[in-house]
């Protein structure tokens, strides 16, 4: 998914070969109350892609209520004054679209596809819910039954995202990224309406919050709309985002879980690396080094899998929207009979490879070439531009950026790859992962 993401934010009009023109050819403006309108014409279906994009996200809770941004978002679904509780989905269906909604640290969003007649009525919905949100008290219980369920199903049940947890918690101390977005069980269970609310008032405003629309239409035609129904809300005094200073590593750390109910072993390391706000060249970098090493034809899996047969799989995985520092992750999982130690020795040997010889001119060339030819598919669909463009400006990228990647991409060599691996993964303090099945004792 990460992989899709980066991708998405390189399209380019034609497939291996650049242009100088913008990626999107966006339109942007922003309302007199300070919400930023941004819409990308793609007229290949009568249809559009609506979302709001908020720049809150679990990053801006409170410590010691964590889920309280996730819980909302699942409230922003339980009733307005003109929309029951439950109907804001089901009038989208019968729209004949689709909606949903998530969260991250940084941001929570919320979307919607639909023919593109209804996109003033989705407008008027979403801009009632953006300001004048009233779910029951029994809704408030019942769909914090719900959200602490999901952690038990999605993350619980699942050792590997268990793992992640613990790794982020230490790859960030003292930082929002290292609590998980849905909660910590014990605080979940105390999550209250007073909290969410709270945390609505503050941070759920037009001018923080980002319009994207894309699919048939033109900014001539959304501006009027996007004026009459969240240019109506009124500017609020939106605090500055601020983030606690989170220590680096004194050291390398390894997390080890094992549990009975693990199938595999795995093995996994994380370290902490630039974002696209905080480095563009390096964030550049990192992305193309991810392409290198990861995926089918990366050299970790050509190493692994392909020659020594000695992992079923082996990626990378980076992505550079984040408000603060990114995460440069890689996963391997040893074949039967392997070891943990004998795989993260042979990672080590092919960075330690790469770091003392480099990539080629060729690799990085067809790395490019990758690149744009994934990503061209995804260009005219109506979702890909929405998302890619609402994650850049919701983590402080600009807009000029996002549309400027792919002249950006071209200009990387060998030599950046390399100096990358030197200088943010090699001999970089960062957390190490064991997964291990666990023997039942009788």
């Amino acid at each position: 998914m990460i992989r899709a993401l980066v991708l998405l934010a390189c399209m380019v009009l034609s497939t291996g070969a650049m242009a100088a023109e913008k990626v999107y050819n966006a339109e942007t403006a922003t309302l007199s109350n300070g919400m930023q309108v941004v819409v990308v014409p793609v007229h290949r279906t009568p249809a559009v892609t609506h979302m709001v994009w908020y720049k809150a996200g679990a990053g801006e809770e409170p410590q010691g209520i964590s889920g309280t941004a996730h819980f909302l978002e699942h409230l922003m679904f339980k009733g307005t004054p003109n929309i029951p509780s439950g109907k804001f989905s089901e009038i989208i269906q019968q729209m004949g679209g689709n909606d949903n909604a998530f969260t991250a640290w940084d941001y929570t969003a919320f979307f919607q596809t639909v023919p593109k007649e209804k996109l003033a009525d989705v407008m008027r919905m979403e801009s009632e819910r953006m300001n004048d949100m009233t779910p029951a008290i029994n809704e408030v219980y019942s769909e914090k039954q719900v959200v602490m369920e999901e952690r038990r199903q999605t993350i619980e049940s699942d050792p590997g995202r268990i793992l992640g947890e613990r790794m982020n918690q230490v790859l960030f101390p003292n930082h929002p990224y290292g609590r998980p977005i849905i909660g910590w069980m014990p605080e979940m269970q105390k999550l209250t309406w007073v909290d969410s609310l709270a945390f609505y008032k503050k941070w759920y405003a037009p001018n923080n919050a980002v319009l994207v629309v894309s699919g048939d239409t033109t900014l001539a035609e959304v501006l009027p709309m996007a004026e009459a129904t969240y240019g109506q809300l009124k500017r609020e005094a939106v605090p500055v985002r601020a983030r606690p200073v989170s220590p680096r590593l004194p050291g390398d750390v390894t997390v080890t879980l094992s549990r009975e109910d693990v199938r595999e072993p795995e093995w996994m390391r994380e370290l902490r690396v630039p974002s696209e706000r905080q480095d563009g060249s390096a964030s550049m970098a990192l992305s193309l080094l991810e392409d290198l090493l990861g995926g089918n034809t990366g050299r970790l899996y050509q190493e692994l899998v392909v020659k020594q047969k000695i992992a079923s799989s082996a990626d990378v995985s980076y992505s550079g929207y984040a408000w603060d520092d990114a995460t440069f992750s890689i996963y391997a999982t040893p074949v039967a009979g392997v070891s943990l130690d004998k795989i993260e020795a042979a990672v080590g040997k092919v960075l330690d490879d790469v770091a003392a010889k480099g990539f080629t001119e060729d690799e990085v060339k067809k790395s490019i070439a990758r690149i744009q030819d994934s990503a061209v598919y995804e260009r005219d669909s109506l979702s890909g531009p929405a998302m890619t463009i609402g994650y850049a400006l919701a983590t402080g990228v600009s807009l000029d950026e996002v549309e400027t990647w792919p002249s950006r991409l071209e200009t990387l060599t060998p030599a950046d790859a390399q100096d990358a691996l030197k200088m943010y993964i090699i001999g970089q303090t960062g957390v190490t992962g064991r997964l291990l099945p666990k023997a039942v004792q009788p």
